[in-house]
């Protein structure tokens, strides 16, 4: 005998009640998944607006002491890096990648607009000169046989080409070298090739939206799915479902058409995103003496929270095969870093980072810039001069406000808070199974 089902007064909704709760639900998967093309085109807007970016165009800016102005925040000193996005919508874009004149590490990540890695050029492979196409979605011409095609689900695709250098004298040269990094239209490199110039910039502004403020979210999503997305997009079944709530590629966030229940249910998602994608990145990755490693970076896939923490808080985010970012803003007491007190970070004879690269740590304020100090010092790793071991082989970076008697292993601190990255170019196996873990940053009593 088949038991009846009941359903409790509690449970009972009307039609409005059920629009409202359908849109609350939708929402909030919607904001996680929309997170990387909202982050992507704010940071595409500003680094235009900066010159620190350019479309179908990939040049060199300056770094380190111009960071505040060229909108990079936890910049470092030991690359020099360009950014390009190149607009896949009208005709695929040539990334064109030179044989540098002497062995130096760089690397060119190519992702799309998911704040996704979808191809990396050399790094750990070494070097690899050549001419790289890439298409977008709905690409279906022919390409030289020559050349390597890299294909991206999104209509811009974010180039950023990262090469090292060892010191202000060599700066100069690195510059030079990176100068032969070039993106550009496909018809331009077929037809000029690398003497090609770009006739105008081009830019795209800040979207401002006119939607009651507590939809603005939502509508700014809608325009740069617009941006970047295939209208073909549209058919994805997760997209599709966004329809109900009037969120499309063909039309952006038509939130206009919306009842009011809708909007109830959209307004409540926007609300509760922020802290649903807070209390995620607390879960990504791990922390083992003070340090946070997240491995996910460029890779978060279907897992709606973890895209949506990775762009908020990562953006960029290289895979960890290539580059890991640890950053610690804790001692061993787990109390906040601060240059009012003297610290030391000690590694054990032959416990060094295992890298294939380098590694280098740098020092941050609490605005994740560098922090100005006399000695003009921003950075320690492997690739520092004079870095003093002892005669067992140890070695122990001094970080502190105060200019001590031997500079040689000194870090300098800011007054107040403080926070330090580590970089491991090519992390080696230890790092990436967590057989080898960073130690503490130990407060000096």
């Amino acid at each position: 005998m088949q038991a009846q089902q009941s359903t409790s007064p509690a449970t009972k909704m009307s039609a409005d009640q059920a629009r409202e709760e359908n849109a609350y639900t939708l929402g909030v998967q919607a904001y996680q998944w929309g997170m990387p093309l909202v982050m992507d085109g704010v940071t595409l807007a500003a680094g235009l607006k900066a010159d620190a970016a350019y479309i179908n165009d990939c040049r060199k800016f300056d770094t380190l002491k111009t960071a505040k102005e060229r909108f990079v925040v936890t910049p470092n000193n030991v690359t020099i890096d360009a950014y390009g996005a190149a607009d896949v919508s009208r005709e695929p874009q040539v990334i064109f990648v030179p044989k540098l004149s002497a062995p130096r590490w760089y690397i060119v990540q190519v992702g799309d607009y998911y704040d996704e890695v979808i191809h990396n050029i050399g790094g750990t492979r070494g070097e690899q000169p050549g001419a790289y196409v890439l298409t977008g979605p709905d690409f279906k011409g022919q390409l030289p046989a020559e050349m390597t095609r890299i294909k991206s689900r999104t209509q811009f695709v974010v180039v950023a080409a990262r090469i090292f250098v060892n010191g202000s004298a060599d700066l100069a040269k690195a510059v030079e070298e990176q100068k032969g990094f070039r993106l550009m239209p496909l018809s331009a490199y077929l037809r000029y090739g690398l003497a090609y110039k770009p006739e105008s910039k081009e830019t795209v502004e800040m979207y401002k939206s006119d939607a009651p403020k507590e939809l603005q979210y939502f509508d700014t999503l809608g325009h740069w799915m617009k941006l970047f997305l295939s209208v073909s997009a549209d058919n994805d079944p997760q997209v599709a479902a966004f329809h109900q709530i009037g969120l499309s590629v063909a039309d952006g966030f038509r939130w206009q058409t919306l009842d009011e229940a809708t909007k109830r249910g959209l307004a409540r998602a926007a609300a509760i995103g922020p802290p649903i994608v807070a209390a995620r990145w607390e879960t990504v990755g791990e922390t083992t003496n003070g340090w946070k490693y997240t491995f996910a970076g460029g890779r978060a896939g279907y897992d709606l929270g973890l895209r949506a923490a990775l762009a908020r808080y990562e953006t960029g985010a290289q895979v960890s095969d290539q580059v890991i970012y640890p950053n610690t803003s804790v001692d061993d007491k787990g109390e906040q870093l601060n240059g009012s007190h003297k610290y030391v970070l000690h590694f054990d004879a032959g416990k060094l980072p295992p890298v294939s690269v380098f590694w280098n740590m740098a020092m941050y304020g609490s605005d994740m810039f560098f922090v100005e100090n006399d000695f003009g010092r921003y950075s320690f790793g492997s690739t520092t001069e004079g870095l003093k071991k002892t005669a067992d082989g140890s070695l122990t970076i001094v970080i502190q406000h105060d200019k001590p008697g031997d500079t040689s292993n000194w870090l300098p601190a800011p007054a107040g808070d403080f926070n330090l990255t580590m970089r491991f170019y090519g992390p080696e196996t230890p790092v990436l199974d967590g057989s080898y873990r960073l130690p503490a940053v130990k407060r000096v009593q």
